[in-house]
């Protein structure tokens, strides 16, 4: 999976207003949402202006009145919903959601982080999560595709791997790509 092209449009300012993050490989996940977390607003807007739920201890209708509310100290408000899968979906909020996402808060970037699985796609809500925002599959990188991978993250980092090496360390670090990282940076 190539996530560069979304870091690349978080890195210039172009943020959508609601993303849906989901799927089996959460260091990509968390790569997009630590991006976002980093770049929309500085430390000292974060204090007002950003919100970081976890699904176990948050319900839909809390998300939405603070996705309603408006930024105090800059243009944007962002709300991080970590663990989504952990929300209770019931009807009501879902039809809630659904209806804030068919008319969103334009100063808001809301960002639902679905690790481990995916979200239902026959919902109504997730039409509407693909028609006014990004939907990500961060699907679990396959064996082949682990060596290629790392030989495109070494190459965006600035230095170069022989694809066979590249292949050589996939052997070693398997298909775990949070270990990636970290090992080549070492």
């Amino acid at each position: 999976m190539n996530i560069n092209p979304i870091l690349s449009d978080i890195k210039n300012r172009s943020f959508k207003p609601v993303y849906l993050l989901q799927g089996e490989e959460s260091y990509f996940i968390d790569t997009i949402a630590d991006a976002l977390e980093a770049t929309v607003l500085n430390e000292a807007q974060k204090g007002f202006d950003q919100s970081i739920f976890y699904g176990k201890d948050i319900d839909i209708s809390t998300i939405v009145n603070a996705a309603k509310r408006y930024p105090m100290l800059s243009d944007y408000q962002v709300i991080i919903i970590k663990e989504a899968q952990e929300l209770k979906w019931k009807s009501d909020t879902e039809e809630l959601l659904t209806k804030y996402l068919e008319h969103l808060t334009p100063t808001t970037i809301l960002v639902f982080c679905f690790k481990h699985g995916k979200f239902d796609k026959r919902k109504k809500v997730y039409k509407v999560f693909e028609k006014k925002g990004l939907v990500v599959d961060a699907a679990k990188l396959y064996d082949d595709k682990v060596g290629p991978w790392i030989g495109t993250y070494v190459k965006d980092a600035g230095w170069r791997i022989h694809p066979q090496a590249a292949v050589m360390i996939a052997d070693y670090l398997g298909n775990d790509c949070p270990r990636c990282p970290m090992n080549l940076t070492n």
